[in-house]
C-alpha cells in the first residue's frame, strides 16, 4: 500500500508540478511585457474602410446590427458596408436589401449572397475578393459597439508596424452569478491579451470586432474555422504586429443558462485548437519574434497541453484520495502552495489594466471566481481535443440558444 502511495503522489506532482510551472513561467513572461505608448494621430488622413458583416440566418438581429453600424462616426465616402450571406433560408437577405434601400443616401451597403453555406471563412473570402478599401474591419451580427469605434480602431495603423487592431468584449446579458462569473473570466482572458500585445502580438484578435491592412491579407486556406487566429498569424508572419484597442469595446450577448454556454464555450474552444494545430509549424520560430517563442506557445500549452496533463493529474489525485485521503489533502495544499506565485503574477495582469474597459466587466468583483471559470474551461477543452479527434473540425456551426438577442443600439461611449 505504502509503494502505491508513493507512486500515486510522485505521479500526481510531477503532472501538477508540469502545469504548475509552465503557467508561472508563462504569466511571467507575459507581465514582463511594457504598455504600448499611446499613439498620437500626425496626420488628418482618412483610410478608406470595408466593414464586413458575415451573417446565416440572422433575421431577428441584423436590422439592429445595421442601424448600429448607421450611427458610426466615419465619413461616408471612405466608408462601404459588406454583408456576406451563406445561403440563409430565413428572411436576413431581404432585411438587407430593404435597409440598404431606405438608406442609400446614408450608406453605402452592398449584399453579396452565396449561393450554398461553407462557413464563415469561406464568406470572409468572398468578400476580400470584392473589396479594395485599404483597411478591412470584420464584425458579427450578434455584436454592437460605439459610434467612435471605427476612428479609434483606424487611428492605430497611421505610421506603424501594426497591421491588425482588435476591439475588447463586454458580455451583455440577463444578471445572473453565472454571467457575474463570465465576466470575471472575461476580465482574465482580455488582461492576457493584452499581455500578450505588450509583450509582442495578441494570440488572435477577436473576428466581432477586429481591423487588418488590406494589402496584407490572403484567402483563406480550405479547412480554416478559426479566422481570427488564422487571420492574425498572416499579420505576424508579414513582419507587422496585432494589438488590443482597450478603448475600443463591442457588446455580445453571452448565454444565461449553462448548458447553451458551454456549447458556446465548446464551439470556440475547439476553434482555437484547430486553429494552433494547423499553425504548429510556428512554435518556437524566432521569426516571428516573442510571438513565436512566447505568446503562441503559451497558447498552444493552454488549449492542447494543459487540459491532457490536468486531467490525468486529477485521475491520480482521486486515486490517492482513495487510498490515503490525508495524503490527498498534503498534496492538495501543496499544490494550492505552489500556485501562489501563478495567481499572483494573473492578479498582477489583471490590475495593470483597471483603466480599461477590462475594468468596466459586471462580475462577482472577484477575480478568484474568473480563474476557477478559468479551471473549469480546461474541462471544455478536453472534450473538445476528443471531439476534434474523432470528428475533425466543424465548418458550419449551429447559433447558441440565447445568443440572438437584439442589443440596444444606444452602446455606450
Amino acid at each position: 500500500m505504502t509503494l502505491l502511495i508513493t507512486a500515486l503522489g510522485v505521479l500526481y506532482f510531477v503532472t501538477i508540478g508540469v502545469v504548475v510551472v509552465a503557467y508561472t513561467l508563462g504569466l511571467f513572461l507575459l507581465h514582463k511585457g511594457s504598455p504600448r505608448p499611446r499613439f498620437q494621430r500626425a496626420s488628418g488622413v482618412v483610410p478608406t474602410v470595408s466593414l464586413v458583416i458575415p451573417t446565416y440566418n440572422e433575421a431577428s438581429i441584423i436590422q439592429q446590427k445595421l442601424e448600429n453600424v448607421l450611427q458610426l462616426d466615419y465619413p461616408r465616402e471612405k466608408f462601404e458596408v459588406v454583408v456576406v450571406d451563406s445561403a440563409s433560408n430565413d428572411e436576413t437577405g431581404n432585411i438587407v436589401k430593404k435597409f440598404a434601400g431606405d438608406h442609400r443616401r446614408e450608406v453605402n451597403l452592398v449584399l453579396i449572397e452565396q449561393p450554398v453555406r461553407r462557413g464563415k471563412s469561406e464568406a470572409i473570402n468572398e468578400a476580400l475578393r470584392s473589396v479594395k478599401s485599404e483597411i478591412i474591419i470584420l464584425t458579427d451580427a450578434d455584436v454592437t459597439f460605439p459610434p467612435g469605434s471605427l476612428r479609434k480602431l483606424v487611428e492605430n495603423f497611421e505610421g506603424s508596424d501594426i497591421g491588425a487592431v482588435s476591439g475588447v468584449e463586454v458580455p451583455i446579458g440577463v444578471r445572473s452569478f453565472l454571467t457575474g462569473i463570465e465576466a470575471d473570466y472575461r476580465r482574465i482572458y482580455t488582461a492576457i491579451r493584452m499581455a500578450e500585445a505588450e509583450t509582442d502580438s495578441p494570440f488572435m484578435c477577436e473576428s466581432e470586432l477586429s481591423a487588418y491592412r488590406r494589402a496584407l491579407l490572403e484567402p483563406l486556406r480550405p479547412g480554416v474555422v478559426c479566422d481570427d487566429v488564422e487571420l492574425t498569424v498572416t499579420v505576424r508572419s508579414k513582419g507587422f504586429k496585432a494589438l488590443y484597442a482597450p478603448d475600443v469595446s463591442f457588446l455580445e450577448t453571452e448565454a444565461g443558462k449553462l448548458r447553451p454556454k458551454l456549447q458556446h464555450k465548446l464551439r470556440r474552444g475547439m476553434n482555437n485548437q484547430h486553429a494552433l494545430l494547423q499553425n504548429s509549424d510556428i512554435l518556437f520560430r524566432r521569426s516571428l519574434g516573442k510571438y513565436g517563442t512566447i505568446v503562441f506557445p503559451f497558447e498552444f500549452f493552454v488549449h492542447i497541453v494543459s487540459p491532457i496533463l490536468l486531467t490525468v493529474s486529477l485521475i491520480f489525485f482521486f486515486g490517492l484520495l482513495v487510498v490515503s485521503p490525508i495524503s490527498a489533502l498534503v498534496a492538495l495544499l501543496a499544490t494550492a502552495i505552489l500556485s501562489i506565485p501563478a495567481l499572483a503574477i494573473l492578479r498582477g495582469l489583471i490590475g495593470r489594466y483597471r483603466g480599461t474597459d477590462v475594468a468596466g466587466l459586471h462580475g462577482t468583483g472577484s477575480w478568484v471566481f474568473g480563474a476557477v471559470a478559468f479551471l473549469g474551461f480546461q474541462l471544455v477543452l478536453l472534450v473538445g481535443l476528443v471531439k476534434l479527434g474523432f470528428k475533425g473540425p466543424q465548418m458550419n456551426w449551429q447559433q447558441v440558444p440565447g445568443t440572438r438577442v437584439p442589443i440596444p443600439v444606444e452602446a455606450p461611449r
